[in-house]
């Protein structure tokens, strides 16, 4: 087996498949056995090509015990093994015959009255079908000892991904539309298991994300949020401090997040509720130092991370940064320089005219750049506060009716006893509209490289979203740091398998996660009853079109014939 890229004429997309020799007579023919999927760039294509293999090994691997070669090996010689396989699949191959097929056995032609039959339940078989897939491949299969517990991670983190809230709404749930019994309090015991194989977890999901883009982890994207409970109950990790969800009643933690360029989790840190999240950087970088190897990486982060000792630090290991600036706090003469339209030169960046300056700030490049329509949102967003100033203030001025936040306040000026809008402020802020700054000590890096990479941030932020809503990792119920710790552990595996879904989904087609969580879940099967023999019968039920593709990105069949449910 060996890789193959195709083209079509005046098409500039190329396939990539994974193709075989078969000698027929006196005749050798190529057959193609796995399509990966259709690129348009060098990029996708080592990312494809990549994909391909890892199919090839696996299959090797699955010929190598199906003939009973690997019989004698324990779990971690096959892993040794498949690795070695990998490395064999990325270089030139002898090309052997393909293997016969053995035929299945026949299924029964019992007759079944349709009259007889009922519904007894409808299972979701999707989630775990493909879900579970990747969990096998990210190695999560391989953090708990026991089968039991392992199989009982498995369903907790899918049922995370499919309707998450509490672990009992989980055990309720996997039991009616899985078909998946727990025991409660098995669910928390898998939990205390699971705390101190943590380390175990975030090295699985780094290798793996280095496994499917090995030489592509040149970038890592930082940031962090909060994290609230429904509690006022403060410990060593709950406590109170600025909240990003504005719930400034309850005790949060603080989440850091690391991503690659592709939105793979590349390892996570949590940290107690007040905890400033200048801060987190450094202690993050310190632990990841210890846990992984970087390499070669270049961190993205928002200007909260832009202090002077963040930047030192990332200097002093070698690495290379990209951080938001704050152009507003930086000093009079440089804020003048900026202001300016002298220093400034036009490019065209992602389909804009855009305009970039360089300056010099503390012996690093600070790289500005303007567009118009980052301008126009400005404006459009300090139009809104400014009329939400003028409804509340009233056409008396009352302060006693004025907003707290500091952010609608510079707006405004006291007149003795009447608060008016500061016309000299607003217009000090209209001179900042449309302008962005990045600081760096990327020596070579043109502007265009420097500012695509940070634009690229929004993904991290993407990736928040997900933890937040379509997972709901908050807010959490639990009170022992143990637990709390296992939860956030919970919800960063389903995050990784989500994003893992999704990746693997888009080098074939443009699907976002929540519609392929919505697709697995529609595929269904139906558990029917022949009311006249008791004999049970698995239905499925309706397969989408995009749901085949998803299947079809896994290399994984789904079988659509109806079967009878051998009980023993």
């Amino acid at each position: 087996m060996y890789i193959r890229v195709t083209s079509t004429p005046n098409s500039p997309r190329k396939s990539v498949k994974v193709v075989e020799s078969i000698r027929e007579g006196f005749k050798v023919k190529q057959v193609m056995i796995h399509h990966v999927g259709i690129a348009s760039t060098e990029e996708e294509i080592a990312k494809l090509k990549q994909l391909g293999l890892e199919f090839i090994a696996n299959e090797e691997l699955r010929r190598e015990k199906k003939s009973g070669q690997l019989s004698l090996l324990d779990e971690s010689s096959a892993e040794e093994r498949l690795a070695a396989l990998i490395q064999k699949a990325a270089s030139p191959k002898k090309r052997g015959r393909k293997p016969l097929i053995r035929l299945a056995e026949l299924a029964d032609n019992e007759s079944v009255e349709l009259k007889n039959l009922v519904e007894e339940q409808r299972v979701i078989d999707g989630l775990h079908e493909i879900g579970g897939h990747v969990f096998r491949q990210l190695g999560f299969d391989k953090i708990l000892s026991g089968k039991k517990e392992t199989t009982l991670l498995r369903d907790i983190i899918l049922m995370r991904m499919a309707n998450p809230g509490s672990k009992y709404k989980a055990q309720r749930l996997l039991a009616n539309r899985f078909a998946r019994t727990h025991d409660l309090d098995a669910i928390y015991r898998m939990m205390d298991k699971l705390f101190p194989k943590i380390d175990l977890i975030k090295a699985k999901t780094f290798q793996r994300a280095k496994q499917l883009l090995p030489e592509t982890i040149d970038i890592l994207f930082f940031d962090c949020t909060t994290l609230y409970f429904e509690s006022t109950d403060t410990d060593d990790l709950r406590r109170f401090g600025y909240s990003k969800d504005h719930r400034f009643n309850t005790t949060q933690v603080v989440l850091a997040l690391a991503t690659n360029r592709d939105g793979l989790p590349l390892g996570y840190e949590l940290f107690e509720g007040n905890k400033a999240e200048v801060s987190t950087l450094l202690v993050c970088l310190e632990s990841w130092k210890k846990q992984f190897t970087l390499g070669e990486i270049c961190f993205v982060a928002d200007r909260a991370m832009m202090s002077d000792a963040n930047l030192a630090a990332l200097e002093s290991g070698g690495y290379q940064y990209v951080v938001a600036a704050k152009l507003r706090s930086l000093p009079e003469d440089l804020k003048s320089s900026i202001l300016s339209d002298k220093q400034y030169h036009a490019t065209v960046l992602d389909n804009e005219l855009t305009w970039t300056g360089e300056f010099s700030y503390k012996n690093r490049r600070l790289v500005v750049s303007y567009k118009n329509s980052r301008a126009k949102r400005d404006a459009t967003q300090r139009e809104q506060v400014l009329d939400k100033i003028s409804k509340t203030l009233g056409a008396d001025g009352n302060t006693q009716r004025l907003i707290t936040n500091k952010g609608v306040k510079k707006f405004t000026k006291t007149e003795k006893t009447k608060t008016v809008l500061n016309e000299e402020t607003i217009a000090e802020d209209m001179a900042w509209d449309g302008l962005h700054g990045v600081i760096t000590n990327r020596k070579d890096a043109s502007h265009a490289d420097m500012l695509s990479r940070y634009a690229r941030l929004w993904k991290i932020e993407e990736s928040f979203r997900l933890n937040k809503h379509t997972l709901a990792m908050r807010p959490i119920f639990h009170f022992k740091t143990e637990r709390i710790h296992a939860h956030i552990a919970i919800c960063y595996m389903a995050f990784a398998l989500l994003r893992h879904l999704e990746y693997i989904v888009s080098l074939t087609q443009k699907v976002s996660p929540q519609v392929i969580l919505e697709e697995l879940i529609d595929v269904q099967a139906s558990i029917l009853k022949d009311t006249a023999t008791g004999k049970q019968y698995r239905m499925p039920g309706h397969f989408s079109h995009t749901a085949s593709k998803i299947y079809k990105a896994f290399n994984i069949g789904r079988d659509r014939h109806i079967k009878a449910i051998i009980t023993k």
